[in-house]
């Protein structure tokens, strides 16, 4: 059986803010061990699959259209960094996202769609980008912890999210490189 790994996310377009404060951080923590995250691959996950026989592609294609479908266009905003287990333990760093219901209810609906399908190893949501991952523990936790802290105010501007897409995930020794296999356009007109 032939598989591919795939996950669905909402990719982000780099916005002159999240360039910035993605450099800043990247300059701030350069003593680190921080595996940087690809800047143009951002996304946010909205469901990791993983491996899928490639059989079954088109059939997820075709249920995430009619998701799809149901929901309108919305908007998020990034704001603050934070990591994965905490500031104190930091692995994975990330941008936070504040969004309404919307992302909610879709995930939800995408997950309602693809149960008779696919399995979701991870059934938690926690909406954010990851901008890098640190495989050996840090260095200097006060320091990781004290600029973490110093972008809590930080805020992008609203983006509007009007698709989201099913992406492949080739591992590489360089890290994940993504590829997206196909878009998803929001078209309903009314929330749910």
């Amino acid at each position: 059986m032939e598989t591919t790994r795939i996950f669905i996310a909402i990719k982000i377009n780099n916005t002159d803010q999240i360039r910035a404060i993605f450099r800043q951080v990247q300059v701030d923590l350069k003593d680190e061990w921080i595996k940087w995250v690809d800047f143009k691959g951002l996304h946010i996950t909205l469901g990791f699959i993983g491996a899928t026989d490639v059989r079954k592609i088109e059939l997820i294609k075709n249920r995430l259209r009619i998701c799809a479908a149901k929901f309108p266009p919305f908007r998020i905003q990034l704001s603050s960094l934070g990591a994965f287990p905490s500031i104190n333990r930091a692995r994975v760093l990330w941008i936070g996202v504040n969004t309404d219901d919307l992302m909610y209810q879709l995930r939800e609906e995408i997950l309602k769609h693809l149960q008779n399908i696919v399995e979701f190893p991870d059934t938690r949501f926690s909406p954010h980008l990851t901008i890098g991952r640190i495989k050996y523990g840090v260095k200097n936790p006060d320091k990781v912890k004290c600029i973490l802290e110093s972008h809590e105010s930080w805020r992008d501007d609203e983006l509007l999210i009007s698709e989201f897409v099913l992406m492949e995930s080739k591992l590489t020794q360089q890290g994940p490189v993504y590829e997206v296999m196909d878009h998803f356009a929001l078209s309903g007109s009314t929330p749910h």
